[in-house]
């Protein structure tokens, strides 16, 4: 019996997205929830696993190309319906225990009838005993550095290889030692001999040449297209205002290092779930900057719910994903949650459902070290934006003295067609007012 497998749901408005990995050929026989291909979407690089045991007679999932939901990406060939009781034969006996055991049901979002037929299933990661759970960008690392991941024991949540977990096998092992360098026994000269230049890093793409030396084009991915979309929407519609200010976040380091201590169990709390916390007491008190403007409507939607995004940096760009009812967490709840969606999101494990419904958006510059102010861009269907500059111990005036504190620069900014200046500033210095007395986040 011949079938077809289209691209399924790929979540909430999902509706396209970009092959990075065909992870079959045809003549493969494939077990069920056996990975076929890997699908990055606007926020989310996704497994796209089988819906049962069958060969592979067509591919029409190309690497690089655009699909969108609905698409046929393969063709099979199977002796008998689709998870039905009676599979027998060669097809169950192809499939692992784990999937014998539930060959009396079919997968969900299984539609159709025997015969030559469409089948439509719901993207699901596949179950950890068949493969050790991974994101793309992870599988791909191993696959260069000559990484068995099944061989990795995973330290992310339910046992997820993280890309740290793949980086420690290959130093312990891993297939990526480069041979050494010839040792010249002639004297070094660093006048007449001075040391070459580092090597380019390697850039994936399409080797070319301009006029005046070689050049490599690469293609955006899907997350990246996104990304620029958003911004240049967002920069060209948004009258954007940047307001920068400073706080001195002395007290508030002395008490976040007081989390750690042995008799509180050791717990590191960044500054950065102070932020949240001081953020989310502002939103409530000025409600207009957590709002969007409604251009086709001529309103002002102001949202009765606060939900934080918070940007976090991965080998995709920018992903942000949101603590959802920030304002009804504390300072320990909110850096569980932020531990939870960073790693998260540097494994691609996050769903695309956890980068929706953000209200406000936190940008922590400050965590690469070389940032103190800037102008970052709101994110479309929102008011506002806070970037969070590197703290540094500097001369500060206190009283009548001069002494050194801990200052964390703050740039904040904001749609002028929604708020004037001075509600901004009350809102801003009702952040650093929270941030310079952090007693006020503790109530």
């Amino acid at each position: 019996m011949s079938m077809q497998f289209r691209l399924p749901d790929l979540g909430e408005g999902v509706k396209e997205g970009q092959v990075i990995k065909v992870l079959v050929k045809p003549g493969d026989a494939v077990m069920e929830d056996q990975p076929l291909m890997e699908v990055e979407t606007d926020k989310a690089a996704v497994e796209i696993p089988s819906p049962y045991a069958a060969t592979i007679t067509k591919i029409h999932a190309e690497e690089g190309r655009l699909v969108y939901v609905g698409d046929v990406m393969f063709e099979f060939e199977s002796a008998d319906a689709v998870g039905s009781p009676s599979q027998t034969g060669s097809a169950k006996q192809a499939s692992s225990p784990s999937a014998e055991a539930n060959a009396d049901r079919p997968p969900t979002g299984a539609s159709g009838t025997p015969g030559g037929r469409d089948v439509t299933v719901t993207a699901a990661p596949p179950r950890h005993g068949r493969r050790k759970p991974a994101s793309p960008a992870v599988r791909k690392l191993a696959r260069r550095l000559g990484i068995d991941l099944q061989q990795v024991e995973g330290s992310g949540p339910g046992g997820r290889v993280t890309r740290a977990d793949v980086e420690s096998a290959g130093q312990h092992g891993g297939s990526t030692a480069s041979p050494p360098a010839a040792t010249s026994t002639a004297p070094s000269d660093p006048v007449a001999a001075p040391a070459p230049p580092a090597a380019m890093q390697d850039i994936e793409g399409e080797a070319d040449q301009d006029q005046h030396g070689p050049i490599v084009r690469q293609p955006l991915t899907q997350a990246r297209k996104t990304i620029a979309g958003n911004m240049a929407q967002a920069w060209s519609s948004i009258p954007h205002v940047t307001d920068s200010d400073d706080a001195d976040v002395t007290d508030l380091d002395t008490l976040r290092r007081g989390y750690a201590a042995p008799e509180n169990g050791g717990r590191k709390v960044t500054m950065l779930a102070f932020v949240v916390r001081a953020v989310a007491r502002a939103l409530r008190a000025h409600p207009v900057f957590n709002a969007h403007f409604d251009e086709s409507r001529q309103q002002i939607v102001y949202k009765k719910y606060i939900n934080i995004a918070v940007g976090v940096h991965t080998e995709r760009g920018l992903v942000a994903p949101v603590i959802r009812g920030a304002d009804r967490l504390g300072v320990i709840q909110i850096a569980d949650e932020l531990d939870r969606l960073s790693e998260q999101a540097r494994t691609g494990s996050f769903a695309i459902s956890d980068t929706r419904g953000g209200t406000y958006t936190i940008s922590n510059a400050g965590a690469f070290g070389g940032s103190h102010y800037s102008t970052p861009i709101i994110t479309p269907g929102q008011a506002a934006v806070l970037a969070i500059g590197r703290s540094r111990r500097m001369p500060w005036v206190v009283g009548d003295a001069i002494t050194p504190r801990l200052i964390m620069p703050l740039s904040h900014s904001f749609d002028h067609r929604l708020a004037d200046g001075g509600e901004e500033i009350t809102f801003l210095q009702t952040i650093i007012g929270a941030l310079e007395n952090p007693a006020r986040m503790l109530l």
